[in-house]
């Protein structure tokens, strides 16, 4: 075991050189200009998974690049999203790890103070890589898509960024503990989705709570089948736009049959 503090982005991009398999990171912040150097770094045979917090007002605020997302998608990696992520995890072909407070961007790998620790030891490591494992498959984990990322840059794209005083220019990183709801008209949304998402958006736009259950968006049952009348598992359909939805960084899934729309 090894104490690391910033900045450690030369060990880990050794570490990403290194890896000949996988690539395995978990961080709610990233940015492109560090995924560059991940990618450049890193071997053919060796496979990124990045599981992030993929949020409308995160990539909306700044603190995660779609175009890092795009990067390691085309480089034909995975990148899902868990949007209740905190951990910082780092782990390479399931033999070494490093866990940290640093997020993949150049703050938390060489500005920001961040403390972490380097690991080899074969226990540890084997449950390191199967609760990142289980993340992954968790029911409230969504794979991105770059059709995803499609849709939430013509989403943005009819966003107006807000315009704030100008200040000296002092590098800091957005803070974890911001807002993740985006404050916006529903009309950027409603006129990039289509289909399904559309109706089944709509129909969760209209309750009026910010948390709502799944219970009270299947009494828009009778209205979607009137919309789509051949169509006979209604509910099912409405789950999978809701999973759809969760993954364009719209919604946010509880647990316990409860839901958080992430705009007002």
């Amino acid at each position: 075991m090894k104490i690391l503090t910033t900045p450690w982005k030369d060990d880990f991009l050794e570490l990403v050189h290194q890896s000949k398999k996988s690539i395995k990171i978990t961080s709610p912040f990233v940015k492109q200009d560090i995924c560059e150097e991940l990618i450049n770094a890193k071997n053919n045979s060796s496979k990124v998974e990045l599981i992030t917090s993929f949020k409308l007002m995160s990539i909306y605020s700044g603190s995660l690049d779609i175009s890092a997302i795009e990067n390691i998608i085309s480089n034909n990696g995975t990148v899902k999203n868990f949007p209740k992520l905190h951990s910082k995890i780092y782990l390479f072909d399931d033999c070494k790890a490093i866990i940290s407070s640093g997020n993949l961007t150049y703050g938390g790998l060489m500005k920001n103070y961040e403390y972490g620790i380097y690991l080899e030891d074969k226990n540890i490591l084997q449950k390191i890589s199967s609760d990142f494992n289980d993340l992954s498959q968790n029911e409230r984990t969504g794979l991105v898509k770059q059709t995803d990322l499609e849709t939430v840059k013509e989403i943005l794209s009819k966003i107006p960024k807000v315009v704030s005083p100008k200040f000296p220019s002092i590098e800091i990183e957005t803070p974890e503990e911001k807002s993740d709801v985006i404050e916006t008209s529903v009309e950027p949304i409603e006129s990039s989705l289509k289909g399904w998402k559309l109706e089944v958006f709509k129909c969760v736009n209209a309750i009026p709570k910010q948390i709502f259950t799944l219970a009270e968006i299947s009494t828009f049952e009778y209205h979607l089948r009137t919309i789509y009348p051949e169509n006979q598992h209604i509910n099912d359909k409405i789950r999978q736009q809701l999973q759809y939805i969760r993954d364009l960084g719209l919604i946010e899934f509880l647990g316990n049959g409860k839901y958080k729309k992430l705009w007002k």
